[in-house]
């Protein structure tokens, strides 16, 4: 392809990071056309911005026009060059807040659902650290399921995570953090409430409706639930919850989470050989995605009050 002017040189100018910040925008909305609301701009305006870059960097950077939107191998290159830049300012810029003490930045973290119920304090207090140290930061807090927290890290819509998967993916790095107890229970009016002193075998349970964790447990766990009748599925410790206290149900849960409906007497845990289980939980964040100064700050936050805390 041939340029459409001089190769650049020199070195960019503001001007220059504003119109590659309205580059991927443009790209992240798919055209010209759809990039208009993003950018609240009209489509003329945006098309000179780009034509004066692609004027600037002395490319074609993509093809627009009745056939549609497409980048060009170039315009692939300089966009996945621009990302890289616009990340590295805006970690520059968290720095230097950061060492004004005036840190501004939105950190997204995601966390199992049962966490709450063991794991509160610490994670409160280190909430509390870094809002009272950087009341400019924004936090976005949201409890989900341990697959989903894994999945919004991957894909870039969590900056942190904190989850009880046992198997993580080779895109992610993972600090171990504490472990949780987890055991078998069943509701009230289920035909085992009444054994739950007993000692039970696998056998004992195979006639009746188990409801599964859509997460990945580890290797002798998964061996002893496959040999039960998966009859309902639950991605949440609070859905699994509904569906044993139905007494219709046995689940797995956290010692600690069952601990209030076990003191009010409308569940018991099984006494089952091979049924208890630890789940090691960690932070995570994406590899490919080096943590913010904010997210990496509460991230040091969490692991020093559990680790005080003896978690």
């Amino acid at each position: 392809m041939q340029p459409l002017g001089r190769a650049f040189r020199g070195n960019l100018s503001n001007t220059d990071i504003a119109s590659l910040r309205e580059f991927v925008e443009i790209v992240e909305a798919g055209g010209l056309t759809a990039a208009q609301a993003r950018l609240g701009k009209g489509k003329s305006a945006i098309s000179l911005t780009l034509g004066r870059l692609e004027e600037r960097l002395a490319m074609r950077l993509c093809e627009r026009g009745r056939s549609g939107f497409r980048l060009t191998e170039q315009g692939q290159m300089v966009h996945s060059a621009a990302l890289q830049l616009l990340d590295e300012i805006g970690r520059f810029n968290d720095f230097i807040g950061a060492a004004t003490q005036k840190l501004e930045d939105e950190i997204s973290f995601f966390c199992d659902d049962s966490f709450l119920y063991e794991f509160g304090d610490p994670l409160a207090r280190a909430i509390a650290r870094i809002s009272d140290r950087f009341p400019g930061v924004k936090l976005n807090l949201r409890t989900t399921s341990p697959d989903h927290v894994c999945a919004a890290v991957l894909e870039g819509s969590a900056d942190l995570g904190l989850t009880a998967l046992s198997r993580h993916s080779e895109a992610l790095a993972a600090v171990p953090v504490f472990d949780e107890r987890m055991g078998i229970f069943c509701g009230r009016d289920h035909p085992l409430f009444a054994r739950a002193g007993e000692r039970l075998s696998p056998d004992d349970l195979r006639g009746h409706g188990f409801v599964a964790a859509e997460v990945t447990q580890e290797e002798g766990y998964s061996d002893f639930v496959s040999g039960l009748s998966i009859t309902a599925r639950a991605p949440t410790i609070l859905a699994r919850m509904f569906l044993v206290l139905s007494s219709r149900y046995l689940g797995l849960m956290p010692l600690a989470f069952a601990r209030t409906w076990v003191a009010n007497g409308d569940i018991r845990e099984l006494s089952v050989d091979g049924a208890r289980m630890v789940n090691s939980c960690s932070l995570i964040h994406r590899k490919a995605r080096p943590l913010g100064i904010g997210a990496g700050i509460l991230h040091g936050m969490i692991l020093a009050e559990f680790r005080g805390a003896g978690g």
